[in-house]
């Protein structure tokens, strides 16, 4: 058995499909808590569900413990979902796919994934990454998009990825989908890569406003743009506790817009941000649950 649970869909609207996986690809959480934000914000419902057992090394992928609301422990463990929301007010409906890479068997993995969504005959497939970027937290977060089909490019702006080198499952993904003649497009979201911690507001936010012009509306903010500002306050007080941080922050504001390929690390002349913001990634950590 494969480990797919499927329960049919009928009646979708030319979806655009929009996918996001943890891991490799996804820095912070960005583009899962983004994907997140889509299924609260559309009321989307699950209809897809994969079984972890065949396909991660829990040694490697562990689940975690957490306490449900009498307080008794309860497992979690890795979870790969896909999600419709019909949207009558839209010309399309939307899918939602949002999991956590696995470790095992991606060409089986994927090719039961492409399947699933290629057969609900998507208007367009939308990919979201977050790398790590030589990207300052004063600034803006940029998102850049990529197309291999030129129409798809010049419809909404983007580039062409020419990346070559190690890909994550949304990679081999891809190339599935592109067997099955889906539309495809990428966003990618540049976070500054040294806050390697859980959740980043604005990063998320900046992905769900690129997100508008792929899926023809805008997704409620909720109270994201709040948490944002408490983010980026806390960022900024322990930037303010060394010399150090604040002249690495100016650094990157120097270099900041300067163009930097796909899935490529912070140009190495710049410091590494390892030691000197320490300080902000433990402050980070210690508010944030």
């Amino acid at each position: 058995m494969d480990g797919f649970d499927i329960v049919p869909v009928t009646g979708l609207r030319s979806p655009v499909v929009v996918v996001a996986f943890s891991g490799w690809s996804d820095t912070g959480t960005v583009t899962t808590d983004t994907a997140q934000r889509l299924i609260d914000a559309h009321s989307a419902r699950r209809f897809l569900t994969v079984d972890a057992e065949p396909y991660y090394v829990f040694t490697d992928t562990r689940p975690t413990v957490k306490l449900d609301e009498k307080g008794l422990r309860e497992i979690e463990w890795p979870r790969n979902e896909a999600f419709s929301a019909r949207l009558p007010d839209s010309a399309h409906d939307l899918i939602i796919v949002k999991g956590t890479e696995p470790n095992l068997k991606w060409r089986t993995f994927t090719s039961r994934l492409g399947e699933a969504i290629s057969s609900l005959e998507p208007s367009l497939v939308c990919t979201l990454v977050a790398r790590p970027a030589a990207t300052p937290h004063t600034r803006p977060i940029p998102v850049t998009g990529s197309s291999a089909d030129p129409a798809l490019a010049s419809k909404y702006g983007l580039g062409r990825s020419m990346y070559q080198g190690p890909t994550g499952i949304i990679g081999v993904l891809h190339d599935v989908l592109r067997r099955h003649g889906s539309p495809l497009v990428s966003l990618a979201a540049a976070v500054p890569h040294y806050l390697n911690v859980e959740e980043n507001p604005p990063a998320t936010i900046a992905l769900l406003r690129a997100l508008e012009p792929v899926l023809g509306f805008s997704t409620s903010l909720g109270t994201l743009e709040e948490e944002a500002e408490r983010f980026l306050e806390r960022v900024d007080e322990a930037s303010r506790d060394g010399d150090d941080i604040r002249a690495y922050v100016r650094t990157l504001e120097e270099h900041f817009g300067e163009r930097q390929d796909e899935e490529q690390n912070p140009p190495a002349e710049l410091p590494s941000a390892d030691e000197i913001l320490k300080d902000i990634e433990d402050l980070l950590r210690g508010n944030t649950s």
